[in-house]
């Protein structure tokens, strides 16, 4: 492909994106000609569009003992066309079980979303024999359509920002040329070499091999890959539709959903309810649990299935997910009508209870004590109150509560209790208004 069609496709995919004017198109820089291709080609387009912002990043995470010198290298090309740059070391701490290279990747990703705008476009410059090999990693691993559609041209990203991979249809020998005709400066990672490593194994042993025997081979690779991202693409759409129809609340998976279909629909469905909500998917074995514990539940089910970085709980015929939160924050004495509760979200509360005669405490012990509630008859004890309220078990006892005076007067999502602590008149003449929680997500439920 000659330098000039190569611009004309990146112009194709980044007109495709109906961009407005003053977003930001950042170029991802990893060192390699495929990223040094990209920048330069929006440079180029820079040229005739200059009613964009434009920025290249390059994070370090230092796994090579030469990557520093990289850094120097590619900043140093970078600067030459004069755009914004981001150039800095990248700390990576890797899990265990956890893939030194899945690491880093995602802390670039993470930092990237740190430094870009909210709809900000990130240019990335993988290639049609990253994608041969995506596929092939995927098999690998027995994915089904969604992970056979390997990457994608255009791919939503953090918040309203996107992922746009211009190169996706080109091969690794044309962006060679290109480079080599535009004289770029890049660097030859000689880790790429190690076959140790899958994606090398695959890309100097296996897609040879099979290429010399079949030609046509990697073409049809990006076919099927297409074909499995079509399929999926339509089978979403029809789930989220059938999803939607029977949600009366956005984050409950209502288990009429699992008695009306057979198991591979369960599954599905399951598998997009937890899309939707932006959690990691489950294994398969994982999955397999929450549908067979869902479909025995009863009232009285105490049902916990946990997956990574949250559980799936049963109440009130709908499943629930419940983000894994830390240690609840400790009681304290309120002197400001702000407070910040981290994960547990913001609290505010009105002036008139922060008098100097008034001792007010933040809470989340649940009281045996039966309380009335202002204009209702009877006292309840509060895990009772909070039960009639339709509050699921596993958040009871996270409920911000105010205690005035050593009174219980005010929980959140119940509203007032004591009026008899300040003297209900005086409540009345103050008019005073209502404490405000705003969780954070350590709360994420919805009242059925």
């Amino acid at each position: 492909m000659m330098k000039d069609g190569l611009y004309d496709l990146f112009c194709e995919s980044l007109e495709s994106l109906a961009l407005k004017p003053g977003q930001q198109l950042v170029a991802a820089l990893g060192g390699g000609a495929d990223s040094q291709t990209i920048l330069d080609l929006l440079m180029r387009f820079r040229q005739q569009n200059p009613q964009y912002q434009y920025l290249a990043i390059h994070l370090d995470h230092s796994f090579h003992p030469s990557s520093a010198d990289w850094s120097s290298t590619i900043e140093h090309a970078a600067k030459a066309y004069g755009v914004k740059a981001v150039f800095e070391p990248l700390n990576v701490p890797v899990e265990n079980r956890q893939s030194k290279e899945a690491a880093g990747r995602e802390s670039r990703y993470r930092r990237m979303a740190e430094l870009t705008e909210d709809d900000a476009v990130l240019l990335l410059g993988q290639h049609r024999n990253d994608q041969i090999e995506t596929f092939f990693l995927q098999l690998k691993r027995g994915s089904g359509p969604k992970g056979l559609s390997s990457m994608a041209a255009i791919q939503p990203w953090v918040d309203n920002r996107r992922l746009c991979r211009p190169l996706l249809s080109v091969s690794k020998e044309d962006i060679l040329s290109y480079a080599q005709q535009q004289k770029l400066t890049w660097i030859e990672d000689d880790t790429n070499y190690d076959t140790r490593i899958e994606r090398n194994f695959l890309r100097h042993k296996v897609v040879p091999l099979l290429e010399q025997r079949w030609p046509q081979f990697g073409r049809s690779v990006l076919r099927s890959a297409k074909l499995c991202a079509e399929q999926q693409q339509v089978m979403d759409e029809l789930l989220l539709e059938k999803l939607h129809k029977a949600q009366k609340y956005n984050s409950h998976f209502p288990l009429s959903l699992l008695s009306e279909h057979s198991a591979a629909m369960q599954r599905a469905l399951l598998r997009t309810w937890l899309q939707k909500l932006k959690y990691s998917l489950p294994s398969y074995e994982q999955l397999e649990q929450i549908r067979l514990q869902a479909r025995s539940a009863t009232d009285d089910s105490q049902m916990q299935v946990q997956c990574d970085g949250y559980s799936v709980r049963y109440f009130q015929y709908a499943l629930w997910c419940d983000t894994n939160v830390g240690q609840l924050p400790e009681d304290c004495w309120l002197t400001e009508a702000n407070v910040d509760l981290g994960e547990w979200g913001k609290l505010s509360v009105p002036d008139a209870l922060l008098t100097n005669n008034n001792e007010l405490r933040l809470t989340f012990s649940l009281t045996t004590e039966k309380l009335a509630k202002p204009g209702r008859q009877g006292r309840k004890k509060l895990k009772d109150w909070l039960k009639q309220a339709g509050i699921p078990p596993w958040l009871r006892a996270r409920r911000p509560i105010l205690e005035l005076n050593a009174k219980y007067v005010w929980v959140a999502g119940l509203g007032w209790f004591s009026y008899q602590v300040i003297g209900k008149t005086e409540f009345d003449s103050l008019q005073l208004p209502e404490p405000s929680w705003v969780s954070s997500g350590a709360d994420s439920y919805r009242q059925v």
